[in-house]
Formats: structure tokens, C-alpha cells, sequence
């Protein structure tokens, strides 16, 4: 895997802006060239990969606001004292617009893998590069809906506890009681890739917050991988 320095100076050769950060070499690096050549991969680099390639760092910082959020919202769930504000309906709203977000984020890759100078071409460079193109959108899409599977069970789950709680359905759709700890509300269910919540607070904040760095961590080495493939086809396209 590369290192972190070593991610930026592949990012810098991709005409990509890195993502802030506090480490001082990153600040320090020289950029190592950009895409100029008319080659077919090297066109496809300008103008899809570089492109797809800045879609996915845009995508990496808004689901780093997104990690804020989620133990946010975990804690909310599980405070009888918002059960019926605002709050937990605005927190919710946050993740469906980090949801959407992602989402749009993955379709330019999409959209990208589309075009016929990727699509058609039998040009060994132009492979590799819709291949690590494909990989790189496989884990952002992967992203997008497992945000998006959360947020619309919880969306769901909200409205039937709106539901049950209208005085003019007269209780007979009270949910069912409930032993503390695990499973909040029946309907939430544990798929592969969510995370398991729970009714105690501090277990909830923390289960998101690892659901988070996970999800992360394996975009990271999905990134990696890509722009370590991506980076000679850059350089010799300088």
C-alpha cells in the first residue's frame, strides 16, 4: 500500500487536489507533471480519469463530515428526551444529504466507465485504466449505499414511530416493548455492511464511529491500489 506522501504525489501527478492535511511534508511535495499527450490512455487520463479520480477525493472529504455525524446521530437515537423534537429528523437529514452527495460523486465515475474511449478501446493502457476505474467505482457505489440503505431504514423506522405515536390511531400501532440493549426497533435488522446499533448511547456512538473508519479504511486501499496503477500511465503521459 502507499503511504500517505507517496498518495498525494500520485494524486498531484493526476492533476488531482489532495485532501488538507496537517502533515508538513505533504505541503512540501513538487508537482511531478500533468497529462499532455494525445495518446489514447493518455486522453482518457485528462479527461475521465483525472476527472473520476477528483470526483472520489470530493467523495473521501464529504464522508469525512459524514464519520462527525453518524456517532452524532447514534446518540441521538438512543436519548428518550429527543424522541419527539427536530433534532433527530435534522441529524437524519445531514446523512441523507452526505447519502446523495456520495451518490452523485459515484455516478461521474459511472458516467465516465461509459465513454466509448474507455468503453471500446483495445488499447492495453486504456484496460487498465477502465479496470482500476472499475475497482475505484465499485467500493465509492459500495459507500454511497450502504449510507444510503442507513439512512432510509432510519427515515423509515421515524415514520413508523410518528405513526404509532398519533393520538388519532388510538394505540393499536404501539410498537411492541422492548429489553434494553441491542435492536432499538425490530425493523432494524442487521444486513451485511451495517453496523450493529444498540439502545445505550455510548455503545451506539461507538459502533458508528467504527462503522465509519472501516468503510474508510477499505476506500483508502481501493484509492491506493488505483492511483498506484494510474501513476506510470500519468508520468508517461507528461
Amino acid at each position: 500500500m502507499l503511504t500517505f506522501v507517496g498518495a498525494v504525489i500520485v494524486i498531484v501527478a493526476l492533476g488531482a487536489e489532495p485532501l488538507p492535511s496537517a502533515s508538513p511534508a505533504a505541503g512540501s511535495l513538487p508537482e511531478i507533471g500533468r497529462v499532455r499527450s494525445a495518446a489514447p490512455a493518455c486522453a482518457a487520463m485528462r479527461d475521465l480519469v483525472i476527472p473520476s479520480f477528483a470526483a472520489a477525493r470530493r467523495a473521501d472529504a464529504r464522508f469525512e463530515e459524514t464519520r462527525k455525524r453518524l456517532p452524532t446521530f447514534g446518540e441521538l437515537m438512543t436519548d428518550k428526551s429527543h424522541d419527539d423534537d427536530v433534532f433527530r429528523e435534522s441529524a437524519l437529514a445531514k446523512l441523507d444529504n452526505d447519502a446523495t452527495k456520495l451518490l452523485g460523486e459515484a455516478l461521474i465515475i459511472n458516467r465516465a466507465l461509459g465513454d466509448p474511449r474507455l468503453a471500446a478501446s483495445k488499447d492495453p493502457a486504456v484496460i487498465e485504466e477502465r479496470n482500476q476505474l472499475q475497482q475505484l467505482y465499485d467500493t465509492q457505489k459500495t459507500r454511497a449505499n450502504l449510507l444510503w440503505e442507513y439512512v432510509m431504514r432510519h427515515n423509515i423506522a421515524l415514520s413508523k414511530a410518528k405513526f404509532a405515536a398519533d393520538p388519532t390511531i388510538g394505540g393499536r400501532h404501539q410498537p411492541l416493548p422492548q429489553d434494553a440493549g441491542d435492536a432499538p426497533n425490530r425493523d432494524l435488522v442487521v444486513l451485511p455492511g451495517m453496523p450493529l446499533e444498540s439502545r445505550i448511547g455510548l455503545a451506539s456512538k461507538r459502533r458508528l464511529e467504527d462503522w465509519g473508519t472501516e468503510i474508510a479504511a477499505s476506500i483508502l486501499v481501493s484509492e491506493n491500489a488505483a492511483a498506484k496503477a494510474f501513476l506510470p500511465i500519468a508520468i508517461r503521459c507528461r
